[in-house]
């Protein structure tokens, strides 16, 4: 009985204290308050007894978020929430409101509030945490939830909501998994991991399918980070979600498409190199090409073999500088150029210089070239080169000579350049 007495002179004591707002109610419905409540509040006595609910003293925007404190009420018997009380006037008054359940058949309860308008710095804290809230839940593009240590929804934001199929509401005090089946395998372990182990893991996919799309299957980039109150135990996860299906179905069309036309390059590429190689009496024409590159493997490069109506084999190789089709286009009219040059008896100095003035005059690319002549009667070599590699010369005993005598610059590259050929015999 003293007990009980004790405790109704505290609430009297409470009541009357100007310092903080004390309140009772039925479900939503404000029933006593004191002066410094109804004061915050921004109402009368008369408004009390007219009826005064507390949904109706918050914004419209906060509806829903009033809505799953009393869910919290309800379950948990108390909630802190951060609210800001709306007067008659329309002046918003930022309060810190702690709410404990005195029965539950209908619910009852006791608020007591405090007006943080009065301190800056906690007014400061208390709309700077409802503007990051406010964003974070009603507005950001990215899917927000928090998960307690029992892997129940605890908070989440609208377009999470919308990502599972529920609403905010409904995923208040739910079991994860129990609303997300199809993800435990994914998700689950990650979400442990966080919880036993205090470390953050990011961009992690999980892939599955939600009520939102029954039965089509999507992928979502997730971080889980763990939320502890300073060097805390670890209080449960903060999840952001992030659905990237589109976007992976865009890069799997792009990389399809990347290989589609990688093949098509290769065979532009095969296409424009001679597939059948002239021989003469005494000689074999043998050709190799390794790309730089076995990744990309599609450039400029070219190689031709001739054989010429004076009776020559003339073999040319070379290379436009760059990669991908411009440097395949560009190859394929340099060495048909070059070709036609030889075709017409020129020497293989006066051929280069051709070259040089056609693509000098048409700016279209720049290219080193070797073109080297054999006389199939006697063995003597003519060669000349655009700034290509020096050629070689393996004698029949083992021996290898480099043809250093021929120079020039790059095709395209001087206005007027010349090109000073040189000689070399074969040996049988």
């Amino acid at each position: 009985a003293q007990s009980l007495e004790a405790r109704a002179e505290q609430m009297v004591a409470l009541f009357g204290s100007s310092a903080v707002g004390v309140a009772t109610g039925a479900v939503d419905k404000v029933l006593e308050a004191n002066d410094e409540m109804l004061r915050i509040f921004g109402r009368s006595r008369d408004d009390l007894a007219a009826g005064l609910s507390w949904m109706d003293a918050g914004r419209p925007a906060d509806a829903e978020r009033d809505a799953a404190a009393f869910d919290h009420l309800r379950r948990d018997g108390s909630t802190v929430v951060v609210k800001e009380l709306l007067r008659p006037d329309g002046v918003g008054v930022p309060t810190l409101a702690i709410l404990v359940a005195t029965g539950r058949g209908p619910l009852r309860w006791v608020a007591v509030v405090v007006d943080l308008s009065g301190d800056e710095r906690l007014k400061h804290l208390a709309w700077s945490e409802a503007a990051i809230v406010s964003t974070l839940l009603e507005d950001a593009p990215v899917g927000f939830a928090f998960i307690g240590t029992d892997l129940r929804f605890v908070r989440v934001n609208r377009e999470l909501a919308a990502m599972n199929g529920f609403t905010v509401a409904e995923h208040d005090g739910a079991h994860v998994f129990e609303l997300l089946p199809d993800l435990r395998e994914g998700a689950e372990p990650l979400l442990r991991s966080v919880l036993a182990g205090g470390e953050p893991i990011r961009d992690a996919e999980i892939v599955g399918s939600t009520p939102a799309d029954p039965g089509v299957v999507h992928t979502w980039l997730e971080s889980f980070f763990p939320v502890r109150t300073g060097d805390g135990p670890v209080l449960g996860v903060a999840a952001i979600a992030r659905d990237v299906s589109r976007l992976r179905a865009l890069q799997d069309e792009l990389a399809a498409t990347t290989l589609r036309l990688s093949r098509a390059l290769h065979e532009m590429q095969d296409t424009l190199q001679p597939t059948v190689l002239p021989s003469a009496a005494g000689y074999t024409v043998t050709i190799r090409h390794l790309p730089a590159d076995p990744e990309v493997g599609l450039g400029g490069d070219w190689y031709d073999v001739t054989r010429t109506a004076h009776g020559q084999l003339v073999v040319s190789i070379g290379d436009v500088v760059g990669h991908g089709v411009e440097a395949i286009g560009a190859m394929a009219r340099a060495s048909s150029a070059l070709r036609a040059y030889v075709h017409e008896g020129h020497s293989p100095d006066h051929a280069l210089a051709h070259l040089d003035r056609l693509l000098g005059a048409t700016r279209e690319a720049m290219a080193t070239a070797a073109v080297v002549s054999v006389s199939v009667e006697d063995g003597l070599v003519r060669y000349a080169r655009a700034g290509h590699p020096y050629p070689l010369v393996l004698s029949p005993d083992g021996s290898v000579r480099t043809l250093r005598d021929a120079r020039g610059p790059m095709l395209g590259a001087l206005p007027d350049a010349t090109y000073n050929p040189a000689e070399v015999v074969l040996e049988p």
